[in-house]
């Protein structure tokens, strides 16, 4: 549930608090008022794009902000915990606009990209903005709408089946082309041979460059080893060694007297077997590690043919044993032409026919769900004050399409909304009304226990009026108690039925424009509601209120 939205210096307002209640809460105001700033900042909050422009004038920063209860919202609670962002139940989001940087976010005080930002925002808050309707023209979006209802599984099966044909097809189409063209052919065979013949082993290349380092500086660790030798064991000065030697003979008469002597003792006794052993592993290194011109050149040469061979072929030196494995592989595969083209087409053949099975399927599944949805909505379209309407979810499957993750069938909305009109596409024969009924029709069949709790309406109730107003209203209650519902409206029967109510002004300076924001109480709302009606000081509009207020409480 959304408690709290903050904003500072964003579009015409300078700072602004407000709290929110559960239910449906209507947002009303005077056309042009600003209304929809409040939906702006919403949207940015859940990771809309951000502009510089919305920042108010004379000020180089806006901040918006938002607080959660995240009781019932499982899924945020989920994600949040898996992004290590979770502080209990409740939810704090926060997002900077700078006129001179990026935008920046912050999710429970902590820093969050946009993306992150967004992925949450899916979760939590569902808005519908004033052409929302118009998108029931999409193909796209209609599939949509009825893929809520299918198994979700079949969904998920299909869109897998079509990532491995889409792998497959890749793999003949490579094939082919490499097949196909003689040159191609014969450059694959030259990178093979030219790699085959450096023949690096796997992990050689850092190998390598550790023993040119040693080579190189080959003077340098005998000088080391030879000083290191002389300190540890030499017989003209006192040496490491012999004083440790010393050291023990000391202690040799007493150390048996006191547990601390003999345990100073037994370490330096320790020490000084070490330090032999030390002295003996450098003698041995200076015998073996003798200058070797011959073998530092050898690997410089090695390490410059695989630089080179790296560069020319885009890759870390470190890949070349991969690449040259992956070069001959495909070079197998064209000796053997005609047996790769038949295993690449069966495995090609082998996963369409599995995405056409899953497709059969997704489409049989969809065509149980598309008559379900159809009855909801026209019990849904009969209480908008459409008794006679009728849609149609047409579900047809298409052989002729090429493989999709969504399967292969093409879903129309059809639309009548008089008797003895026939079917026709939604978009092309509902007015911008009825659109906007269909829609609320759908979101109610497709269900309001599914996705965020909390739901934006922005004037989708636009080209609506009288007795369906109250309707809609109603409908907007309904989705409330699921969560939370606000609607920016300009009808006063919708308004009427909302639980809460919030009035947006535009306040006039002598050169500034501010918006102001208030909560109404009874009395308010009656008088804003009257406003909505004609007149707020008519007693007629003002009972009128009265009554639709009355009738929105029952």
């Amino acid at each position: 549930m959304l408690r709290s939205l903050s904003i500072r210096h964003f579009a015409i307002v300078d700072q602004l608090e407000l709290d929110f209640e559960p239910g449906f809460t209507a947002i009303t105001g005077e056309t042009g008022a600003g209304k929809s700033i409040l939906v702006d900042a919403m949207g940015l909050l859940l990771g809309d794009r951000a502009d510089s422009g919305l920042i108010a004038a004379g000020q180089d920063q806006a901040e918006l902000s938002a607080s959660f209860d995240l009781t019932r919202q499982a899924a945020a609670r989920t994600w949040l915990s898996e992004q290590a962002l979770d502080e209990d139940e409740a939810l704090l989001i926060r997002r900077l606009l700078s006129r001179s940087s990026p935008s920046r976010a912050w999710i429970n005080g902590r820093p969050v990209t946009i993306g992150q930002l967004a992925e949450l925002g899916t979760m939590l808050v569902e808005i519908h903005g004033q052409h929302e309707h118009q998108r029931l023209g999409q193909s796209e979006r209609q599939r949509e709408l009825l893929d809520q209802q299918v198994n979700q599984t079949l969904l998920e099966q299909v869109s897998h089946g079509w990532q491995a044909w889409r792998q497959a097809d890749q793999a003949l189409t490579e094939f082919e082309r490499d097949a196909g063209d003689a040159a191609q052919a014969e450059l694959l065979r030259f990178q093979c041979e030219e790699l085959e013949d450096l023949a690096l082993d796997k992990d050689e290349f850092s190998k390598l460059e550790q023993e040119q380092e040693r080579l190189a500086r080959g003077d340098e660790i005998r000088a080391a080893t030879r000083r290191a030798t002389a300190l540890l064991d030499q017989d003209e000065q006192p040496s490491t060694r012999n004083l440790m030697l010393e050291a023990l003979q000391a202690l040799a008469g007493v150390r048996g007297l006191d547990k601390h002597l003999e345990s100073a003792a037994s370490m330096l006794e320790e020490a000084r077997i070490n330090i032999d052993e030390a002295i003996a592993e450098l003698e041995r290194q200076e015998d073996v590690d003798e200058a070797d011109p011959a073998r530092l050149d050898q690997v410089n040469r090695r390490l410059q043919k695989a630089l080179d061979l790296a560069r020319k072929h885009r890759v870390e030196p470190q890949a070349l044993p991969v690449l040259t494995r992956d070069l001959r592989s495909r070079l197998d595969r064209l000796d053997d032409r005609e047996q790769e083209r038949l295993r690449l087409h069966q495995a090609r053949d082998k996963a369409l026919a599995q995405w056409q099975a899953g497709a059969e399927k997704l489409g049989e599944d969809r065509q149980r769900a598309a008559g379900a949805l159809e009855k909801q909505v026209g019990a849904s379209l009969q209480q908008l004050g459409m008794e006679r309407a009728r849609l149609e979810i047409r579900v047809e499957a298409d052989a002729r399409l090429a493989p999709s993750p969504f399967g292969r069938d093409r879903i129309s909305l059809l639309f009548s909304a008089n008797p003895g009109q026939p079917l026709q596409a939604l978009a092309k024969v509902a007015s911008g009304g009825e659109l906007s009924r269909v829609s609320l029709a759908l979101m109610l069949a497709s269900g309001l226990d599914q996705g965020p709790r909390v739901r934006v309406f922005d004037e989708v109730d636009a080209g609506i009026g009288g007795e369906t107003a109250a309707v809609v209203g109603q409908f907007l209650k309904q989705v409330s108690s699921h969560g939370q519902a606000f609607c920016v409206t300009h009808l006063a029967q919708v308004a009427a039925r909302a639980d809460h109510q919030v009035s947006v002004r535009k306040a006039l300076g002598d050169n500034t424009t501010e918006l102001q924001i208030s909560a109404l109480n009874n009395s308010a709302r009656r008088q804003e509601i009257a406003r909505m009606l004609g007149n707020p000081d008519s007693k007629r509009s003002l009972a009128h209120a009265a009554e639709l207020l009355a009738a929105g409480k029952s």
